[in-house]
């Protein structure tokens, strides 16, 4: 029986939902697209003997709704959820981002949560506002974020968030956000009633549900608070079809495992070289980017990606370096003297990092910026993803599952752009190598 379908607005947080439910115990697999719950496959995923979602514990769909406008996000959501309501589950998670970034116009958390509900029967969504793990706190209904390993901010006055090229968080209040999206009575469950257990949060939340209430934020401050969160909507659940809204949480929320898979003494990597592509322009990624030493390195501009002839000479000089066997990391520039949107940014990114790792065998793939990473696992024709091992915070090593050989079973890392430690790409290049 299923235990649980996801759905992921952008593809880094998909993998760590992935990681988190494997991590559990859970046989869980990505697809690329919705599946059909009818066909069976005889591939190995993780924990399971096949692929077919039927055989799984928990499986989900990795989308780029973030990055997409409502008219689109709605449509593309009532097409998947149609499909994923065929799994006749009690548990529904919409994975969206720990910083809740979104708008109105773009990333509508509210209009595609909606339409999602109405597909599979939910009349009621618990959005969890918060994942300790990553340092992301919910404290009576507003968000706090930590900058990398430092000081935690208010999401509005967080340097990063609060300045995003897309969809920069003016508010930290969450209900006052989601208000703007389209959920004006969004509730509060606050860290005063989660304190009080299990049964006393149970008790409330099927007094609002009887009350009519069909948004309820819950604080998370603590992975204690989780627990308890967790335990109050699998009791629900066994009553009521429930949409969860929010970061990988949700899953350490139902299905708790606090603690990273040991270190592997396992090949993590394939024979060949590494491909890098850092798209996010976040401070902490351009460290990364600057500490990085084992790779042969090449800036590119937002304007050389725009303009063909600019990136079919920087696609020959990839490939050159990447078929004498040398580990490659190509880097956006921070031009900000461009025409180009951010979207269109990313979408050309993707068609590049796919149209290079189409053309050579990689013996590993490392995206670093959500909406690139989103879009070029779309533009690779990539069918479904599993979990490997866990690597660095949000960012586990995950397999590629595909009909092109050398795409089939490559070891891929997909990162956002404030996740992992500064020495991250060197660390993929130090991996333990097996040959394909």
């Amino acid at each position: 029986m299923t235990k649980l379908v996801f759905c992921a607005d952008d593809f880094t947080g998909a993998s760590d939902t992935l990681a988190t439910l494997a991590r559990a115990g859970l046989s869980a697999r990505l697809y690329l697209n919705a599946p059909d719950m009818s066909d069976h496959k005889n591939d190995d995923g993780h924990g399971s003997s096949g692929s077919d979602p039927d055989s799984l514990d928990a499986f989900g769909v990795a989308t780029s709704l973030r990055a997409m406008g409502v008219e689109d996000g709605v449509a593309t959501i009532g097409e998947l959820a149609g499909q994923l309501a065929k799994a006749d589950c009690g548990l529904y998670h919409f994975k969206i981002c720990s910083t809740f970034d979104s708008a109105p116009e773009t990333g509508n958390i509210a209009a595609v949560a909606d339409r999602y509900a109405q597909s599979v029967g939910a009349r009621w969504k618990a959005i969890i506002g918060g994942q300790p793990s990553l340092r992301r706190y919910c404290f009576l209904g507003n968000l706090f974020a930590a900058m990398g390993s430092g000081q935690i901010h208010r999401i509005d006055r967080h340097p990063v968030m609060a300045n995003h090229p897309v969809t920069p968080m003016r508010e930290a209040d969450l209900p006052r956000h989601l208000a703007n999206q389209g959920w004006p009575k969004v509730g509060l469950i606050d860290f005063t009633i989660i304190a009080q257990g299990r049964v006393a949060l149970i008790a409330e939340i099927r007094r609002r549900i009887a009350d009519g209430e069909t948004e309820t934020l819950f604080d998370v401050t603590t992975e204690n608070d989780l627990l308890t969160i967790g335990e109050a909507l699998r009791d629900i659940a066994r009553t009521e079809v429930i949409l969860c809204i929010g970061a990988s949480s949700v899953a350490q929320a139902l299905f708790p495992s606090f603690a990273p898979t040991p270190p592997s003494t396992r090949a993590l990597r394939r024979d060949g070289p590494v491909f890098a592509f850092a798209g996010s322009r976040s401070p902490l990624t351009a460290e990364q980017v600057a500490l990085a030493t084992r790779y042969e390195k090449i800036e590119i501009s937002p304007s050389d990606l725009g303009d063909r002839e600019a990136r079919n000479r920087a696609r020959t000089d990839c490939l050159s370096i990447l078929e004498a066997g040398k580990n490659l990391l190509v880097a956006v520039s921070d031009d900000r003297n461009h025409q180009i949107s951010s979207h269109d940014l990313a979408r050309a990114s993707a068609q590049f990092i796919a149209d290079i790792s189409r053309s050579v065998s990689l013996g590993f793939l490392l995206i670093a910026g959500g909406d690139t990473s989103s879009l070029a696992v779309q533009a690779l024709g990539i069918e479904s993803l599993s979990f490997v091992a866990d690597f660095d915070a949000g960012a586990p090593i995950i397999r590629a599952h595909a009909d092109q050989k050398n795409l089939d079973q490559l070891p891929m890392l997909l990162k956002g752009g404030q996740m992992g430690k500064p020495g991250l790409f060197d660390n993929v290049v130090g991996l333990a190598t097996a040959r394909a």
